[in-house]
């Protein structure tokens, strides 16, 4: 069916078929002579809508109703909404840590001839006695702190021992009128469990106890002990040499300590 207004040529004819088909039904319907006017008036009145209907189609075509597409009303889209940023959280106020204070290390005082807890042991010295040396170049410079002892069988004092009250005993073993190493604490002193004579860079010396001896060195380790834990060796090995800790009854602490290649302790003069 088409549903399209007429236009032209076909418009005019329905007009004019309008036309005849007001003027045929108002003859037809004419009532009695007193309402002539009014009627006669009417016909000429829908005579003249259509003949202006003739000249505008688009008047005439208004009042009758069509099917009416208009245009498509627009469709508002939403603008897209832009992502929202995650909001960065404010960092949490820094705190100073305290910074640790480390524990003061003591230290030596500079070295000093006649002061032995200046004196330093190494795997090739103690002090001013260096081993390899002659034994009077050697010893001539422990007048300044210690005194010979007279070596005399009723005593057991073996040649070489130097004593300084509050210190433990030297002993400077020779071979060949060479120094072949010293002994710190020879046998016969007295127990300490204080340190007041040499040490090693680590701080270790007679009186020195057997944990700090095996912290200072963890690479230590036994040459020898005694049955009845009397006594007992351990040896590590400087960089410079050998050297030797004999931890007394119990291992408690210890009681002295040999500088020398040579493994063996000097005898006792009442051992021989």
């Amino acid at each position: 069916m088409n549903t399209e207004p007429p236009t032209g040529d076909d418009l005019q004819r329905m007009l004019v078929g309008m036309k005849q088909t007001v003027l045929d039904r108002a003859e037809e319907r004419r009532p009695a002579s007193r309402r002539h006017g009014r009627r006669a008036g009417i016909v000429i009145g829908v005579i003249a809508l259509l003949s202006l209907g003739a000249t505008g189609g688009g008047v005439a075509l208004g009042m009758i109703p069509q099917p009416f597409s208009g245009s498509p009303a627009a469709i508002s889209t939403p603008d897209p909404t832009e992502p929202v940023s995650p909001s960065t959280p404010a960092a949490a106020p820094v705190e100073n840590a305290p910074v640790p204070v480390p524990t003061p290390t003591p230290t030596k005082a500079p070295f000093a001839l006649d002061d032995p807890s200046t004196w330093t042991i190494s795997g090739s010295e103690v002090g001013p006695v260096a081993l390899g040396g002659t034994t009077e170049a050697e010893s001539d410079d422990l007048e300044q702190a210690f005194q010979l002892l007279p070596a005399t069988p009723s005593s057991c004092t073996a040649p070489g021992t130097w004593a300084r009250d509050g210190s433990p005993t030297l002993l400077i073993a020779a071979e060949n009128d060479r120094v072949t190493g010293v002994l710190i604490g020879a046998e016969g002193d007295s127990a300490r469990t204080t340190t007041t004579g040499p040490t090693t860079a680590a701080g270790i010396g007679v009186g020195s106890s057997s944990d700090t001896l095996r912290a200072a060195y963890p690479s230590l380790h036994e040459r020898v002990s005694t049955p009845d834990n009397s006594w007992s060796r351990w040896d590590v090995q400087l960089p410079d040499g050998l050297v030797s800790f004999q931890l007394g009854k119990g291992g408690a602490s210890v009681d002295s300590i040999w500088v020398s290649p040579d493994q063996n302790l000097p005898t006792a003069v009442c051992d021989l």
